[in-house]
């Protein structure tokens, strides 16, 4: 392998990513080559290793400044990206498969949890909403009744909307975490 080579491979491997990190990615290692000048790239090409390697470092690092810039739907997308650099690492094939099914189970208890959190707070704004409006149906009857409906609805309405902001913010540290743990074990892993 040469250096056009290594920066082709390089550019494929990183291809999922936007156009500006693959540019930088790139210029930075052709400066790499640049500097070590053309006598010492068989050097430069065997303590880089494999172009994979460094994709799924430059990927799992991407993935970890994105997730401290972006949404929770972003943050859906970007956790994925780290979990297929899993397979794209220079490990066994059944290694690889195992860590990445776990890895998917894993994300699909995490997503379950919060789905089911975010039920939770749909369900109770939801119950506030019928308290209050009962509340006012039932005002010519009685007053003690209205209150009551009226204060449980007004209550319902307030732990929904607590329960539905801080489960956002669950999320999003939720998934900064698993991209974070994901990356450290593809850097990790790639070092050795």
């Amino acid at each position: 392998m040469n250096r056009r080579d290594f920066i082709d491979e390089l550019k494929k491997r990183l291809r999922k990513l936007p156009y500006d990190e693959i540019k930088e990615a790139v210029d930075y290692y052709e400066g790499y080559f640049d500097d070590a000048g053309q006598e010492n790239e068989e050097a430069v090409l065997s303590e880089l290793g494999s172009p994979s390697a460094v994709a799924a470092q430059i990927i799992a690092g991407f993935a970890v400044k994105a997730t401290k810039e972006e949404s929770v739907k972003k943050s859906w997308r970007t956790a994925w990206l780290v979990v297929l650099t899993v397979f794209a690492a220079p490990v066994a094939v059944p290694l690889a498969l195992a860590a990445g099914l776990l890895a998917i189970a894993f994300i699909i208890v995490i997503s379950a949890f919060l789905l089911s959190l975010f039920a939770a707070a749909i369900c109770l704004v939801a119950g506030g909403i019928i308290g209050v409006v009962i509340g006012i149906l039932v005002i010519a009857q009685s007053v003690p009744t209205t209150l009551f409906l009226l204060g449980l609805g007004l209550l319902l309405l307030g732990g929904g909307a607590a329960a539905f902001i801080g489960t956002k913010t669950m999320s999003k540290k939720c998934f900064r975490w698993l991209a974070e743990l994901v990356s450290r074990f593809i850097l990790r892993r790639n070092s050795k």
